[in-house]
């Protein structure tokens, strides 16, 4: 519960408030929509990992990027900060964070392939690139094999996590290239079609938290997955970032690695942290599915590079 949306506004300087209503749709968060003196905003409370030590500091990070590109053009809300410059608040406890309200409606992914590409390219556009090895960390079978003993694992979930073993270390082991030096940005971290809207005909990235250094050539494979359903698709939205930003993709497996390893992550947290929850049961499975579906064709995702 947003539990006292007064010292929300109070604390973000926004006047007096006098309306608030949750909003439905947030995965790992609470999401809620305050009228105040300033005007309209959304108001995130942070659930996901806010108690783990590191987690101010890694927000107020991303925050430092997102308020970069705000700044530099890029179609996203407004980003409010407190009167320190910081961006999270607590609040009878909550970690609140703010942004003002744009009107607009979830994309139909398929509809914007070219625009999803072109914003990422405007995204990396904001900052300046740098070269960094990347830090792959594949995981053996018997560690993937291991989710499916996890506690409150229902049966035909491990069943399928433990069948799904081989191949998700076999996926992961040929798109994994540690210590390989790629050129990075500091950019959004996960430009799928649920943090973004259209808003009077432009796509808007929300949702910034897990903005930071990304490796270019993984970030483009990752959104053009992300938004496509074929590889005809995946080709359309490389190619918008491509001209975009006078890019060539490799034709190699490497750069398949991100997603593979976000898509793992994102596995390994519905797994562990809320295998309890019906939600956790659907995008644990979710997870599998994508990532096998990936594995079984790498090799003309692959050929859509060249």
């Amino acid at each position: 519960m947003l539990s006292n949306s007064s010292q929300v506004a109070q604390a973000f300087g926004l006047g007096s408030s006098y309306a608030v209503e949750q909003v439905a749709g947030g995965l790992s968060n609470e999401l809620w929509k305050l009228e105040a003196d300033a005007g309209t905003f959304a108001v995130k409370v942070m659930r996901a990992n806010a108690d783990r030590a590191d987690f101010r500091g890694n927000i107020e990070a991303a925050y430092a990027v997102e308020a970069a590109a705000f700044e530099r053009g890029v179609p996203c809300p407004e980003p409010i900060q407190l009167p320190d410059g910081r961006c999270l608040a607590e609040v009878d406890g909550d970690l609140v964070r703010v942004h003002r309200w744009c009107d607009g409606r979830p994309p139909e992914p398929l509809d914007h392939l070219e625009h999803a590409g072109a914003l990422l390219a405007q995204i990396h556009g904001a900052g300046r690139t740098f070269n960094q090895p990347l830090d792959d960390e594949p995981w053996d079978v018997d560690r993937w094999a291991a989710l499916a003993h996890h506690a409150s694992m229902p049966g035909d979930l491990a069943d399928r996590l433990w069948r799904a073993a081989p191949d998700l270390a076999a996926l992961e082991a040929a798109t994994a290239a540690p210590g390989l030096v790629t050129a990075h940005a500091m950019s959004h971290g996960d430009l799928d079609p649920k943090n973004t809207l259209v808003v009077g005909g432009t796509l808007v990235a929300l949702d910034w938290d897990a903005a930071g250094a990304q490796p270019v050539i993984r970030e483009a494979v990752s959104v053009a997955l992300d938004w496509s359903t074929d590889a005809e698709g995946f080709r359309r939205v490389l190619a918008s970032y491509c001209r975009a930003t006078d890019t060539d993709v490799v034709g190699e497996l490497w750069p398949f690695g991100g997603w593979v390893s976000s898509q793992g992550g994102w596995l390994v947290y519905n797994a562990t942290a809320r295998i309890d929850t019906d939600l956790g049961k659907v995008q644990a499975g979710q997870a599998c599915e994508r990532l096998l579906a990936l594995h079984a064709s790498l090799n003309s995702y692959r050929s859509s590079l060249t």
